[in-house]
């Protein structure tokens, strides 16, 4: 079976980072340095707009809060641009993961006049709120949202569709050579299409029953791993009762593991964060900078603003004013591209009208040219991520070392190259 230990992953980030430093160092035909992607960013046509951030400092399990730590990407954004010259203000509603909180934020900041909204949160509440923004004709850009539900016009998720999550779990499924998975839901998280069986609930008076269940039944030869779509503490507190239960079977997780809140639960409970994740998603973490391509620069210009704007006493967090230095270590990719992407809109449609931006923001292309942090980005479809940018993630207790020095992240995630699976 091809089936990594524990320690090999983290093995294989330092491979992917030394392979880097040998190939800068060693090949005598290597083309000119490229210039370095720029901190401050400049859009031109913009001179002048506000956009909306809804966020969920509080939720119950699967309702957005986990998101408002890398929402701050976002404010690193308009820190980013106000650098460049362009002037972007963020105006942050927080719903408190509440459905009537979440849709009378939405109106207020419709009414404030911002030209386009980030949602960055998730969850069955934020729904309603994406309608009242659909039919004000204001665009949303939701970076994490998960969700089975027709998305209302002018919405677009930036995150990976069901459908991408689904081909790379059965891709990371196929790399270990495991067909007969068992399916873990909870927090009402979309459940994704594989094996075959229905989805067995997350229960935390009954996870210690269920888990002594799916012992028995590795030990049976009747399901070889497991899949877990829930939030990320669910995610989390199921992963430690099976580290002790099954530690040798294969274990795959949904996006959400990738936020700060499953590691930082991991270590805090009874599980360890020194174990084999594997999850699904985007390369649009820390080790997005650890090769030699343009992404990759464009990734370093985003971790040297971030480490730039965190040692800025002046800047401040949308969300309460403290220092942004407090936020940053949260800080994520997708919330950023987000805010470029509105901006980028603007810029095409020369206009901050709200249904302007969003006839320009719909079927807009944005590359790594255009500044992301993270890959490009295809507004041709309410899910403006491509499939091909969505492949198995696998974690890393190892820090690359490119987020403020007191800030370490707990795990990294990482995509392996074609030949590493």
């Amino acid at each position: 079976m091809a089936y990594f230990s524990r320690s090999a992953i983290p093995a294989v980030a330092m491979t992917l980072a030394a392979s880097v430093t040998l190939a800068a160092c060693t090949s005598e035909d290597q083309p000119p340095p490229r210039k370095p992607a720029a901190v401050g960013l400049a859009v031109a046509g913009v001179d002048d707009m506000t956009l909306g951030l809804l966020v969920s400092s509080t939720s119950d399990r699967g309702e957005g809060s986990d998101y408002t730590g890398p929402s701050a990407g976002a404010e690193l954004a308009s820190y980013r641009l106000r650098l460049g010259g362009t002037k972007v203000k963020l105006v942050v509603v927080d719903d408190r993961g509440s459905a009537d909180k979440a849709a009378s934020g939405m109106q207020e900041l419709i009414d404030s006049g911002v030209s386009g909204i980030v949602a960055a949160t998730s969850g069955t509440h934020v729904m309603p709120a994406l309608k009242v923004a659909s039919e004000a004709s204001v665009p949303v850009i939701a970076p994490y949202l998960r969700t089975t539900d027709a998305l209302p016009d002018g919405i677009f998720v930036t995150g990976p569709s069901e459908a991408a999550i689904v081909a790379g779990l059965n891709q990371a499924m196929a790399a270990d050579e495991v067909t007969v998975p068992i399916v873990l839901a909870a927090d009402d998280v979309p459940v994704p299409s594989v094996g075959t069986g229905p989805a067995r609930q997350l229960t935390g008076s009954g996870l210690d029953d269920l888990v002594e269940g799916i012992a028995k039944e590795v030990e049976d030869a009747k399901a070889d791993s497991i899949v877990i779509s829930a939030s990320a503490a669910s995610q989390a507190a199921a992963v430690a009762a099976l580290q002790g239960a099954v530690p040798e079977v294969p274990v795959y997780l949904t996006p959400e593991a990738g936020t700060p809140t499953f590691a930082t639960s991991l270590r805090n409970g009874t599980g360890t964060p020194a174990g084999r994740f594997v999850s699904v998603g985007s390369q649009a973490f820390d080790s997005s900078t650890l090769d030699s391509s343009p992404e990759a620069d464009s990734a370093a210009a985003y971790f040297a603003a971030l480490r730039l704007g965190s040692a800025d006493e002046s800047f401040t967090s949308s969300l309460d004013d403290s220092p942004f230095a407090g936020v940053a270590g949260a800080a994520d990719l997708p919330s950023h591209d987000a805010v470029l992407a509105l901006v980028r809109a603007a810029a095409k449609a020369k206009s901050a009208e709200p249904a302007k931006v969003g006839a320009a923001l719909d079927g807009l292309k944005i590359g790594v040219t255009a500044s992301l942090a993270g890959p490009g980005l295809d507004f041709s479809s309410s899910y403006a991520l491509p499939q091909d940018a969505v492949l198995p993630l696998y974690a890393t207790t190892q820090d690359p070392g490119v987020r403020p020095a007191d800030s370490t992240p707990v795990l990294t995630w990482f995509g392996l190259p074609d030949d590493g699976q």
